[in-house]
């Protein structure tokens, strides 16, 4: 018996185990949920330099905006010097300059680019998960999986994570653990 298209999966820890548990029927919404929240987490921790935030940060907050973006656009292009190699940072500053565009700055600003990237990335690994199983599953666990995962990914926790990564809430800067399931009550809802 195998463990699972999930063993194969060509991504980082945290998207595997939202894989395994999409896959497995006995894992809830809530489990799924969070596992998500717990990959966006490494992702973005993995994926986006401190640097990169903090000149985002100082282009979104910047106390007397010039009346046109021009400078401003310019300061996030040499932000996205410091992101090469590293794809969700060069997604955040592709957004960023595109909500600049769009007339949004301030906090606001800011929370809507890191809000997108993630977005964009987290519908990215989605779909590369969900290839992955077409290739190696059957089309009924294909579909369960990709369904779930979707759930998941809807039901993120995406304007939490912001404000954290954004630096804006101090509170709950303690990342989110999985619960593991070991008491005897613990096991599949009936």
């Amino acid at each position: 018996m195998s463990d699972g298209p999930y063993k194969s999966l060509p991504m980082s820890r945290g998207w595997k185990r939202l894989a395994r548990y999409a896959e497995n029927e006995n894992f809830d919404s809530v489990d799924t949920c969070a596992a998500a929240n717990t990959a966006l987490e490494g992702t973005w921790r993995k994926e986006v330099p401190t640097v990169v935030v903090n000149e985002l940060r100082e282009v979104f907050f910047e106390r007397a905006p010039d009346l046109f973006n021009d400078a401003r656009l310019k300061r996030i292009e040499a932000a996205a010097g410091g992101a090469a190699g590293y794809g969700l940072a060069r997604q955040l500053t592709a957004h960023a300059s595109s909500v600049l565009t769009e007339g949004l700055s301030g906090e606001v600003g800011f929370l809507e680019a890191i809000k997108r990237a993630v977005w964009d990335y987290a519908s990215r690994a989605r779909r590369q998960m969900e290839e992955h199983y077409c290739r190696t599953a059957s089309s009924r666990l294909t579909q369960q999986v990709r369904q779930r995962i979707s759930q998941a990914i809807g039901a993120a926790d995406f304007e939490g994570l912001a404000r954290r990564w954004a630096g804006l809430d101090k509170r709950s800067s303690k990342r989110s653990v999985i619960s593991k399931h070991t008491g005897l009550d613990d096991g599949v809802a009936l």
